[in-house]
């Protein structure tokens, strides 16, 4: 029972891709190809083009030159410089964002600041300057900048949860500042692929950096976090940002896209203020010398990617709601389970050769559906499906060669040598039209055979002969199998085969006479090849006969052939051998039935040793498409001729067969008839054949 289930394609399909499904879902837990996952997955993202609605204003390398083209060496930049830079900006951004930690007091009195004092470049006298910097912790310069940022609107302050112990800017900065958290999250491997949106302690929320941005930008009235999401409101907008595992999934855009205006510039009021107007500005280190805030992203494979321009991706990813969500536990194993049980269906059914052209389409397809998908924000899982496709590859073929194909490679073995390979292929696909032991079937069995083989081998070189018979056996095995014929086998240079077998085959008796006459134009075409090579010009006897015989394997237990047995194989032999040599033919058939596509022609009707019923010979002539009226005449007189020799009306039947001079049955009918007519007697035309007068 288990046995002919598993032969069963459709569930033993089932059985292939409940297998895989079952060891790819333990693999998944384990986690151990998580980093193939992401590499591949990371081919995923493409460059969306960035927003407008982000300005990035960095601190770059034009900005650290020395003065008067830049502001010096970034770690000695006095924070003066912010204060300049926001009276430039003034209201004109809708949010302006900070990516740098103010957490620290100016610990330096600027050398520009000391030097106007030393040339009277300043209004301030000595002792009013010493009592403005006479203490780190309430100098002039933080003072400034204190109040700046308490006069600037939407103001976005880094800070650093710096896990759990945070790292926050002083009071002093960031009494009228919205917090935003600056932490990175890199996976394993070292890439930021995700960032918490929000940061908690006993306190409260603390947004991140980019989150902080946003609700700035939208005006956010409330903001609810639950395990899978958080949602911003605003009076004019409502986003939903999917969570896993209290993160964010990043999608990544062009690299870098968003507009780069450098920090001297704007300091010196040197470029468009339309850039700036109503758009979020992010002001951050981009020159590499200055800060180790860079980041590796799915992006990044040829340019680095700066803290401030992650934050730029992430502000976008939330106001574009492009997030992305992993394909869940339940959908990656539906679809490791459907790509198995689907393709091994399909391949089940397939060769080798399409077999692998579906495996690899279906790599090729899963890898772009897995683009379409991601657009839509899902990552599928770039590893198991892969797996899946390649397991069910081999395992689908491995189930063939063990068991499904099994029959059909015993089948192909067995018939292989007999058959044209499309009958071996229709019959290993329909085992069951074959049963390998005996059978009784209507066959139409054939005989060839060389005439005077025996004298002309003995006549010419063997190594020759035996070259010729190979071209010869080369060219009629060909034609045979193209046919539709099986051979039987060759013995020294006859041929035995048959119609019928293995596999039931309707027009069975004109496939073999078809065959015989295709036989023969081959044979034509060796001529025309042997000749100028001044080799032996071969001649052969056919015999069909059509009737019923044991077809099956036959034999010892340990050496047997596919082969037929019986009266109807005995009689197409001696119509090869007896009846061709008696009335001078080469193609003779009995057991005949009229067909329009052979032309034929009855030559006698003999009665052969140890058969109670006459046989009636009749020799092929040609196609009915290559009939001639010259042959046509040929038959109709050799016909009448053939009547009046039945009636033992000699005289007629003499008259008639003289017209065929060139006719080899038709000069033996005449010899007898002439005979008959004078009274002589008539002897035994073989040993095996008995002539004898039969009317119809």
């Amino acid at each position: 029972m288990a046995k002919t289930l598993l032969k069963n394609k459709a569930i033993s399909s089932v059985l292939v891709g409940a297998v895989i499904t079952l060891l790819l879902t333990v693999f998944s837990f384990t986690n151990l190809f998580n980093s193939w996952h992401l590499k591949i997955a990371d081919t995923l993202y493409a460059n969306n083009q960035s927003s407008d609605e982000i300005v990035i204003i960095g601190i770059d390398e034009k900005s650290t030159y020395r003065s008067p083209e830049g502001l010096g060496q970034f770690s000695k930049w006095s924070r003066e410089n912010y204060v300049d830079l926001l009276d430039v900006l003034g209201d004109d951004p809708k949010v302006i964002v900070f990516d740098l930690l103010f957490d620290t007091e100016t610990q330096e009195i600027p050398i520009q600041m000391i030097t106007d004092l030393k040339y009277g470049n300043t209004d301030q006298t000595y002792e009013e300057f010493i009592d403005a910097n006479s203490t780190i912790i309430d100098n002039s310069i933080d003072k400034a900048l204190a109040e700046k940022f308490y006069e600037t609107e939407n103001l976005v302050l880094a800070f650093h949860s710096n896990n759990g112990s945070p790292i926050f800017p002083l009071n002093k900065f960031s009494i009228n500042a919205k917090l935003g958290d600056v932490i990175a999250e890199v996976d394993d491997d070292g890439v930021l692929r995700k960032t918490p949106p929000f940061y908690q302690d006993e306190t409260g929320y603390y947004s991140d950096m980019g989150m902080a941005a946003v609700q700035e930008y939208l005006d956010a009235e409330d903001i609810n976090v639950t395990p899978d999401s958080l949602t911003i409101k605003s009076a004019t907008k409502e986003i939903q940002i999917p969570l896993e595992e209290g993160k964010m999934n990043m999608n990544f855009f062009e690299n870098p896209g968003h507009t780069h205006i450098s920090f001297i510039d704007v300091v010196n009021g040197d470029f468009d203020k339309e850039l700036i107007q109503d758009k979020i500005v992010l002001v951050g280190v981009t020159e590499l010398t200055s800060t180790q805030d860079t980041v590796t992203t799915p992006l990044s494979e040829s340019k680095i990617i700066f803290g401030v321009e992650f934050r730029a991706n992430e502000i976008q990813t939330i106001l574009d709601e492009k997030f992305l969500t992993n394909q869940s536990t339940l959908g990656k194993i539906a679809t490791i389970a459907l790509i198995s049980i689907a393709l091994a269906l399909i391949i089940m059914h397939l060769g080798a050769i399409l077999s692998t052209v579906i495996a690899i389409v279906a790599i090729v397809g899963y890898y772009m559906l897995a683009h379409v998908l991601f657009r839509t924000g899902l990552i599928v899982n770039m590893v198991y499906p892969f797996m899946a496709i390649i397991l069910t590859f081999l395992a689908s073929w491995v189930y063939k060669y063990t068991i499904a194909d099994k029959k059909k490679r015993e089948m192909k073995s067995a018939f292989g040598h007999y058959v044209s390979d499309k009958l071996v292929e229709e019959i290993s696909k329909n085992p069951d039209l074959v049963k390998l032991g005996g059978e009784k079937r209507q066959v139409s069995v054939f005989f060839s055979d060389i005439k005077d083989s025996t004298k002309m081998s003995e006549q010419i070189d063997t190594a020759l002969w035996v070259a010729q018979m190979n071209e010869y056996f080369t060219m009629m095995e060909k034609v045979i199998k193209q046919v539709g014929g099986t051979i039987d086998k060759y013995e020294g240079d006859a041929i035995m085969g048959f119609f019928n077998a293995p596999i039931p085959q309707e027009n069975h008796q004109a496939l073999a006479h078809l065959c015989a006459l295709e036989m023969k134009k081959a044979l034509a075409i060796l001529h025309k090849k042997w000749e100028p090579e001044g080799k032996p010009l071969l001649e052969f006897r056919i015999g069909i006969n059509t009737g019923e015989a044991i077809v099956g394997n036959f034999g010892s237990a340990d050496r047997f052939d596919y082969t037929v047995m019986g009266d109807t194989v005995n009689v197409a032999s001696r119509l090869e051998s007896s009846a061709n040599k008696t009335y001078g033919t080469k193609i003779m058939a009995s057991g005949f039935e009229n067909s329009d596509q052979i032309v034929v022609r009855e030559i006698d009707i003999v009665l052969l040793p140890g058969k109670a019923e006459p046989v009636t010979l009749h020799e092929l002539v040609c196609t009915a498409t290559e009939l001639t009226e010259e042959l046509k005449t040929a038959i109709q007189t050799y016909a009448a001729g053939l009547e009046a020799y039945r009636k033992k009306d000699f005289t007629t039947a003499i008259a008639n067969f003289e017209k065929l001079a060139k006719d080899p049955p038709a000069q033996i009918m005449l010899a007898r008839c002439q005979a008959l007519a004078k009274g002589e007697q008539v002897a035994g035309l073989e040993d095996n054949m008995v002539f004898r007068i039969f009317n119809k």
